[in-house]
């Protein structure tokens, strides 16, 4: 660590570009921050700084801002097959949190967080927070709290838990029970059989391919995956031979969200035999970037409220299990527990309670 009595400074090296300039146990060092440009070595120069504190001071008291950063990089990165989405949550709770002691944060602050991003004060553009996402950040800022008391490293890093405030969550958002009906399906199904209805981005040529929310919706529609494995699927998953899907791909360790192996339906197959002779590379979607707002904007001119990816998937759980089938195969057929199912679905079997009345 820099010696305190000479702290970092930056100056201009003999080569013209700015390097930062500091001591170590009495010995001076210098590291190069590439640029000839002074505003960006001053932010490159705060940029150490911080990466120098965050990585090799030992505080007892550490900033929120700092146990982001150690706990992204010592648990999340290179861990959790969702890494990419933590950097968003982190730069969330550091606009409010970051350069507060852990031992300053009260109950308040995280009450008082949940209001700032329900009004978009913080957030990305000014985009107001979900009840979902609110609690979904804050919940993760309870996880780091957790991390920084017993699992960091070295162990001298560790905080005391008397000094961790409680996180207060806001209440879980009700539960999304929205079930498209047999007339909104069957106008999704002529959606995504459509080669007119394309809506192209101003700079993209024209283009008579099945549209990347048609390929979507009908993926969704058909086998009540998750989003994101929706999203990322690649044609190498798919057998068109023995109708079968593998959802989860070579090489990638399940989760508690699991990725099952599914048979194609009947109404599927065909659709992916049309969009198989259409694609562009290995992606079924092309590539594997969101599409929420592109079903909300197809909720909008197809009249169907309340349409996400969520309510496929809902959809499909919901008419299953009234047409009664098995509730073991559903939950192996969604990559769900039994016990997800049973609390979720059981009460739309056929023969619910039926055997406790006359």
């Amino acid at each position: 660590m820099p010696n305190p009595k000479k702290p970092p400074r930056m100056e201009k090296s003999k080569y013209g570009t700015y390097c930062v300039i500091w001591h170590n146990n009495g010995r001076q060092k210098q590291f190069s921050l590439r640029t000839e440009d002074l505003r960006t070595a001053e932010n490159r120069f705060a940029g150490w700084l911080q990466k120098i504190r965050a990585e090799e001071t030992i505080d007892t008291d550490p900033y929120v801002g700092d146990c982001l950063d150690i706990w992204f990089q010592q648990w999340i990165k290179g861990r959790m097959l969702s890494e990419i989405r933590y950097p968003a949550v982190i730069n969330n709770l550091k606009a409010y949190l970051g350069n507060k002691r852990v031992s300053e944060v009260t109950r308040t602050h995280s009450l008082e967080y949940a209001t700032m991003r329900r009004t978009g004060q913080i957030g990305w553009r000014g985009k107001k927070g979900a009840e979902a996402t609110i609690r979904h950040e804050l919940n993760k800022l309870r996880a780091c709290f957790n991390f920084m008391a017993s699992k960091v490293e070295p162990k001298e890093r560790r905080i005391s838990r008397e000094i961790i405030p409680y996180v207060e969550l806001p209440k879980p958002a009700p539960p999304r029970n929205r079930v498209l009906s047999t007339e909104e399906l069957d106008k999704l199904r002529t959606f995504c059989e459509s080669r007119t209805f394309v809506n192209h981005a101003p700079y993209r040529p024209p283009s008579d391919r099945i549209h990347r929310d048609a390929r979507f919706i009908m993926l969704a529609m058909e086998t009540a995956q998750r989003k994101t494995a929706i999203l990322e699927l690649k044609w190498d998953q798919i057998d068109l031979d023995k109708k079968r899907i593998q959802f989860n791909p070579y090489g990638r360790l399940q989760t508690s969200k699991r990725r099952p192996a599914i048979p194609i339906s009947s109404r599927l197959l065909p659709f992916l035999h049309k969009i198989y002779e259409e694609k562009i590379n290995d992606y079924v979607l092309d590539s594997p970037t969101d599409i929420h707002w592109n079903i909300a904007k197809i909720s909008h001119t197809l009249d169907i409220p309340g349409l996400s990816a969520h309510v496929f998937r809902h959809t499909w759980a919901t008419r299953a299990v009234e047409n009664g089938a098995d509730l073991l195969k559903v939950a192996s057929f969604l990559g769900d527990t039994i016990d997800t199912v049973r609390e979720n679905y059981m009460h739309l079997s056929p023969d619910y309670l039926s055997d406790v009345v006359d």
